[in-house]
């Protein structure tokens, strides 16, 4: 005879809250990649895997989809956000039914928010919708915000492509405060069409290049093309 194990609302408390912990204390393993509960492995058949390298994070973040490697990529540009970790927890809602949350993350003010990560919510079926419901409602009971995403609240694919780019550059190399201060008062008074005529006036202040990718990348500064698209009424 098989008996289930039954566990308390403290113990599923306690549990996460456990888990969060371990989460955020581990570091990169040899091959520079930070795991979670559940190991995504790259490259498999039919999923979009990838290894975002997070500067925040100090190693690789494991994603299965284009759209938690846009998600990765508005954490990374987050300001809010100090931390975070893919597939971090393993929550046992009912009759045994365990999730795993896209990702646990974690803000300046040292609250903590799980974030899970579908191609539409109006899409989703009324036992995913109640599911969500109830781990909302678990994690809410803790003081954790749970947030559910979809490809509207993300980049683009080819906005994907242009911030990856602006990130791989633009953090080639460690920025002080004093030369992002310095690049800032000289492209704040001018107004910019093209990434070209930023890395222009960097280079001729004696900046290199990439501290305009690291500043496009971080919302720092927008070219005058992309201002002028976000004040047109559609």
């Amino acid at each position: 005879m098989s008996y289930k194990t039954v566990f308390s609302k403290t113990d599923i408390q306690t549990s996460i809250l456990e888990q969060i912990r371990i989460a955020f204390e581990s570091t990169a393993n040899v091959a520079a990649t930070l795991h979670g509960q559940r190991k995504i492995h790259q490259g498999s058949f039919g999923r979009r895997t990838s290894l975002f390298p997070s500067q925040k994070c100090c190693g690789a973040i494991p994603l299965e989809s284009r759209l938690e490697l846009a998600h990765a990529i508005s954490l990374e540009q987050n300001p809010n956000v100090i931390n975070y970790r893919s597939q971090a927890l393993k929550i046992l809602l009912i009759n045994e039914q365990y999730c795993f949350p896209d990702f646990l993350v974690q803000t300046k003010e040292g609250a903590y928010e799980v974030h899970e990560v579908k191609p539409s919510i109006a899409s989703l079926s009324t036992d995913d919708l109640n599911r969500f419901a109830k781990l909302s409602n678990l994690l809410h009971s803790m003081d954790i915000t749970f947030k559910l995403i979809d490809h509207t609240d993300l980049p683009s694919e080819s906005e994907i492509s242009q911030l990856l780019y602006w990130y791989q550059r633009g953090h080639r190399f460690n920025w002080n405060t004093l030369e992002i201060n310095y690049a800032l008062r000289h492209l704040n008074f001018e107004e910019f069409y093209t990434s070209q005529q930023v890395y222009k006036t960097l280079e001729s202040i004696g900046l290199k290049q990439e501290l305009a990718d690291y500043l496009f990348f971080h919302k720092k500064i927008k070219l005058r093309s992309e201002n002028m698209n976000s004040r047109k009424v559609y």
